[in-house]
C-alpha cells in the first residue's frame, strides 16, 4: 500500500516577504582629481550616475539645465538624460562618481518620475547620502585586491543607498502619473530581449544587427502595439528602446578600450566593425572623443 504524500497547506495569515528576482549592476566607480576646465563630453547611460564633490566646483550640464555643484553636493543622473561635466574651479576639483543599474520597473519609474536631482551639501538628504558614497570613497583607497567580503560589503552599501533613493522618491509629490503594473512588466520584458538578443561578438556589422533585432518584432512578440509598447518603455526607462540599445554597444566599446592587451584593430574587430574608421567614427558620435583619445584619458586617471 502506498503512502500518501503529505498535505502541505498554509494558514491564512501566514506573512510573506517579498520575493527579490533583480539583476543589479555597479561599475565605473572611482575617485579623480582634475586641472580647470578639465571636461567629460556630452554622453548618457543605461544606468544612473551619482557624482559627489570632494573639492572644488563641477559645472554640470543635463538636458538644457545647468547646474553649479560645490563641495559637499551630490547630483543624481537619471538613465538616458544627456549630460557633460565641467571642472569650474581656479585650483581644479575632486571628484568621486559611481554608475548602477537595477532592472526593477517600479524602481526605475520611481526615481525617473520622483527623484531629486540636486542634493545640496549639509541637507538632511545629503548627509544620509554622504555615508554611503563616503564608504565607497574609503574603499577606493583600499591598496590590497578586493577579496569576495570587500565584493559583498560593496553591494549591501548599494542596496542601502537604493533603499535611501527609494524613500526619498516616496516622500516627493504622488501624484504624478503613475504606470500600472503590466505596463512595467512590458516594458522589463523588452529590455531584458534586447539584452538577450545583444551579443556584441556575433555582430557581423552593424547594419546585419539591426535587422536581426527589430524593435518593433520584440515588442509584437508580446502581443502588444509597437506604439504602446516604444511609450511605455519611454515611461519606465526614459529612454527609447534603440537609446537603450545604443547604449548597451558604448557601454561594451569602452570595457573593451580599458583592456590594453587589445588593439584598437582587434576590438573593432570584436564589435563586428570591418574597418577601423567605422568603430572609430561611430564612438566619436557617441562621445565626441576618438577611441584613442578616450583609451589617452582613461590611461590619465
Amino acid at each position: 500500500m502506498k503512502k500518501s504524500k503529505p498535505l502541505i497547506s498554509w494558514s491564512s495569515d501566514v506573512q510573506w516577504l517579498p520575493v527579490i528576482d533583480w539583476n543589479v549592476k555597479f561599475y565605473g566607480a572611482h575617485q579623480q582629481q582634475v586641472p580647470k576646465n578639465w571636461e567629460m563630453p556630452v554622453e548618457t547611460h543605461i544606468g544612473f550616475e551619482i557624482n559627489l564633490i570632494l573639492a572644488g566646483t563641477q559645472e554640470t550640464v543635463m538636458e538644457r539645465s545647468r547646474y553649479f555643484l560645490h563641495e559637499g553636493d551630490i547630483i543624481l543622473i537619471p538613465p538616458g538624460f544627456k549630460h557633460a561635466n565641467r571642472c569650474a574651479s581656479e585650483k581644479g576639483m575632486t571628484y568621486f562618481t559611481a554608475h548602477f543599474n537595477v532592472d526593477d520597473p517600479l524602481f526605475r519609474q520611481e526615481m525617473i518620475k520622483h527623484s531629486k536631482m540636486v542634493y545640496p551639501s549639509g541637507s538632511d538628504e545629503n548627509v544620509k547620502l554622504r555615508k554611503v558614497l563616503d564608504h565607497w570613497v574609503e574603499m577606493g583607497k583600499q591598496q590590497s585586491e578586493y577579496t569576495i567580503a570587500d565584493r559583498f560589503r560593496l553591494q549591501s552599501t548599494l542596496f542601502e543607498l537604493f533603499g535611501l533613493l527609494a524613500q526619498i522618491a516616496s516622500s516627493a509629490d504622488g501624484q504624478q502619473e503613475s504606470i500600472a503594473p503590466a505596463s512595467m512588466q512590458y516594458a522589463k520584458q523588452i529590455a531584458e530581449a534586447i539584452k538577450a538578443t545583444f551579443n556584441p561578438h556575433t555582430w557581423v556589422d552593424d547594419a546585419a544587427h539591426e535587422k536581426s533585432l527589430r524593435i518593433e518584432d520584440i515588442i509584437s512578440s508580446l502581443g502588444i502595439s509597437p506604439g504602446y509598447g516604444l511609450e511605455v518603455f519611454r515611461k519606465v526607462y526614459g529612454m527609447s528602446p534603440r537609446q537603450y540599445l545604443s547604449d548597451l554597444k558604448l557601454h561594451e566599446a569602452k570595457v573593451l578600450i580599458q583592456q590594453p592587451d587589445l588593439s584598437l584593430k582587434e576590438i573593432a574587430s570584436l564589435l563586428g566593425y570591418s574597418h577601423l574608421s567605422h568603430f572609430s567614427r561611430q564612438f566619436k558620435r557617441w562621445t565626441g572623443m576618438s577611441p584613442l583619445q578616450y583609451r589617452q584619458s582613461e590611461k590619465a586617471e
